[in-house]
């Protein structure tokens, strides 16, 4: 038996080696010469090197607002209405640098900007079919043709290696990858993976997982194709692709790969946050530059804002809303009163609202009586009066101007501290005329609070006749809380750093003044039962007509100053400061923390036994005595005049303002003021409507019937609970009263038509000003 012939000597066998070695020579002389081609065009290319400028990255960019923590809160469209975060390479995380390098250009840390490699593979692949079926752009190559977008060309193609090659020498590689991964497109008008990030996952690039990045770098390959919130199924292929590939080339293990695959893939776009969006407008008009390109430096500006407090106060103004219609919304603001930081801010709580985009924080409006407490405060630093001092809240002695409290009554005698607390109306007016015009203006002025110098307020400066925003409020009360000294409302963290020093602001009020404010405002109880809190002090205000309501409350460490209304301007019931926002706002300082304990009084205050009616040190006519506060340096020595003694008996002898209130109450004639007509006001100027235009006939003060005589002659008389009207002709009038004791009052006026202004009301009374 023979043998048989060995396999090579097979005649197939052996015809088949001549031609595979044949094949094979051809393509090493293709790949030679490819080789050589690609060599020469990479060094063609190092010859304008020299005379390139390397592209420029100057994109718009969406400017972005970081809360004091360092987390993403507001984020706009950029100029070219696209979405750009852009981020520093420390900060793309550890997964996306190197999957975006393994996927798109895995020799990009070795080659100079154009792979010579990778371009000679492309050149044979595209030859041997006949079309272009691979490229060879580098991420270098990709970052000049998104910052400087050019036809497709064959010279498009040189001059973009070119700057390729000159953008290599101008920054470094980890400069480069941060570059191009800050504004590859990635779908939609998404641009860079700070934006991606975001709006996929809603993470920061160095929080991505491994299949998270893999996602994103696989839409890069066709932004429109591979997009998980329109094509997820594609998308996920896609990922899962790449992910195997990876791990093929020992990217990644295979216990990462079968994690990532399992990772379920995220299919809906998510919106950018948008958070005080009031309070981001005024950052982006003091910082224009957020707008524009900062490349490594620019990471958005970190400001003022406590994402806590900002969720708590969007909160609590969205429930103190419910039972108000649409068009009646709410502002707020949370400060840090030894900073001045503004910790939230709340420009408008019904942003969707016919009124949202108005910045209700910012607008002027009637303040109501948030201002009483600083006509107090100048009252006491002048030495004018003490918290125990005596006041009357009744209307005689003021003309008959002095607006009735919110509850409609009139106390008689009370203390600054009892007027102050419960923000009664005539005291108030009281105080002022005592501080006068000038000095009450100069220090609501000082205060903060913007007034016009042109404009005579009268008495209604000190119940909301003036204008006042938010602002302006919870800075002058951010005083208060720190001792008198303000500082400036900061949009942006006050300490820059470690050990970093604040200012500790000007002072506006005396230290001592303002504590005696303090102790009044922080009295345990007034907030209603269920609401009050230890050492929490607050005012509230309504304005007249029920338009705007406010709730200033604060402590040593916090100010919450929140405002309710109709910015048109339109009166709603239950528009008050206390019914509207006393929930609100109790709940508010319950949700920041404790409230911290009031320091002790400062050296200029000290404690004396005072008259409790007079507020003067208590003499030996006086009943009791009563521990009270004062400044020493205006400390008096005179005692009580208050309780004298008359026919062998103590008795009060009541300030006139005081006696008719009193001796009424007591059913007696006795000291009682004398009678005041209180309508039509001395010297009130009263625009008619029409001619024959009523008007009532009220006095105060008057006992029995009272016989009205107008111009001279008789017109009327009216017993108790009757009241006259006039019917108005222009022209200058004069009122007379008589009443059954012959006391006399008299009131001069004038009556105008209000021409081109039918609907101007009559003048009856004075402005009727609400807390």
């Amino acid at each position: 038996m023979s043998a048989c012939p060995p396999q090579s000597a097979h005649p197939a066998a052996s015809s088949a080696q001549p031609a595979l070695g044949r094949r094979w020579s051809r393509l090493a002389w293709l790949g030679r010469r490819l080789g050589w081609l690609g060599l020469g065009f990479f060094l063609l290319l190092a010859v304008p090197v020299c005379f390139l400028d390397p592209p420029v990255a100057q994109p718009p960019v969406s400017p972005t607002l970081l809360d004091r923590q360092g987390r993403l809160m507001l984020a706009r469209l950029s100029a070219e209405g696209q979405w750009l975060l852009p981020v520093r390479a420390e900060e793309l995380g550890f997964w996306l640098p190197k999957v975006a390098v393994a996927i798109e250009d895995g020799r990009f840390w070795s080659h100079p900007g154009v792979d010579p490699l990778a371009l000679a593979r492309a050149l044979g692949e595209n030859l041997l079919s006949g079309r272009v079926v691979s490229g060879a752009s580098t991420i270098t190559a990709q970052t000049v043709r998104l910052l400087q977008p050019r036809p497709r060309s064959l010279w498009a193609k040189y001059l973009e290696f070119g700057q390729a090659l000159r953008l290599e020498r101008s920054l470094a590689k980890n400069q480069i990858l941060e570059l191009y991964l800050n504004i590859a497109p990635f779908g939609g008008n998404l641009k860079g993976v700070g934006a991606a990030a975001w709006a996929y996952f809603q993470k920061r690039p160095r929080d991505l997982s491994l299949a998270e990045s893999v996602t994103l770098i696989a839409i890069l390959r066709g932004p429109a194709l591979y997009r998980p919130d329109r094509h997820p199924e594609r998308a996920r292929r896609r990922r899962d692709i790449l992910l195997r590939r990876l791990a093929q080339k020992g990217v990644i293990s295979s216990h990462e790969l079968q994690i990532a695959l399992a990772e379920p893939l995220v299919s809906q776009r998510r919106p950018f946050p948008d958070q005080a969006p009031h309070f981001g407008e005024q950052v982006f008009r003091r910082h224009p530059r957020l707008w524009v390109w900062g490349g490594a430096d620019y990471q958005g500006l970190k400001v003022s804002l406590d994402a806590r407090a900002q969720a708590s106060l969007e909160t609590r103004l969205t429930q103190a809303l419910r039972d108000f219609p649409p068009v009646v919304t709410a502002a707020g603001i949370i400060l840090e009163p030894r900073t001045g930081e503004i910790l939230a801010y709340v420009g408008n709580a019904r942003p969707q609202g016919p009124f949202g985009f108005v910045d209700c924080a910012q607008a002027k409006r009637s303040p109501g009586s948030t201002l009483k407490p600083f006509l107090y405060l100048a009252a006491i630093q002048e030495g004018l009066l003490v918290p125990a001092s005596l006041l009357a809240d009744t209307p005689h002695g003021l003309g008959g101007q002095a607006p009735r409290n919110f509850d409609g009554r009139y106390q008689g005698p009370v203390s600054a501290r009892l007027a102050l607390a419960e923000s009664l109306n005539a005291p108030a007016i009281r105080v002022l005329r005592l501080l006068g015009q000038t000095r009450a203006q100069a220090s609501l002025s000082r205060a903060g609070f913007t007034l016009n110098p042109k404009r005579d307020y009268g008495d209604s400066l000190a119940l909301g006749g003036s204008e006042a925003t938010l602002g302006e409020l919870a800075r002058a009360y951010g005083a208060l809380a720190n001792q008198g000294r303000a500082q400036e409302s900061r949009l942006t963290p006050a300490t820059a750093g470690e050990g970093a020093r604040v200012s500790p602001g000007l002072e506006l009020f005396s230290p001592e003044a303002s504590w005696l404010i303090n102790q009044i405002l922080a009295e345990p109880g007034r907030l209603p039962t269920g609401l009050a809190i230890q050492g929490l002090a607050f005012k509230t205000g309504t304005s007249h007509g029920y338009r705007d309501a406010w709730l200033v409350a604060y402590h040593p460490d916090r100010v919450v100053a929140l405002w309710l209304g109709d910015p048109s301007g339109q009166g709603h019931p239950g528009v008050s400061g206390l019914a509207a926002l006393a929930t609100p706002a109790a709940l508010l300082a319950r949700d920041l923390g404790p409230v911290p304990a009031w320091p002790q009084p400062p050296a200029g205050v000290s404690a004396y036994q005072a008259c409790p009616l007079s507020g003067e040190p208590a003499g030996p006519l006086c009943p009791v005595g009563r521990s009270a506060w004062r400044l020493t340096r205006f400390a008096r020595t005179q005692p009580c005049q208050l309780h004298v003694r008359q026919a062998g008996r103590t008795v009060i002898h009541w300030p006139r303002e005081l006696a008719a209130f009193m001796a009424k109450k007591a059913g007696s004639s006795v000291g009682r003021a004398e009678a005041m007509i209180t309508s039509p006001l001395p010297g009130a100027t009263i625009r008619l409507t029409r001619e024959g235009e009523a008007l009532p006939l009220k006095s105060e003060g008057a006992l029995g019937p009272v016989w009205w005589y107008v111009d001279g002659e008789f017109f009327a008389v009216a017993g108790p609970g009757r009241t006259p009207i006039l019917p108005l002709t222009p022209g200058q009038h004069v009122v007379t009263l008589v009443d059954n004791q012959n006391q006399t009052a008299k009131s001069e006026f004038r009556a105008t038509m209000a021409l081109g202004s039918p609907e101007v009301p009559i003048l009856r009374v004075g402005p009727d000003f609400r807390d």
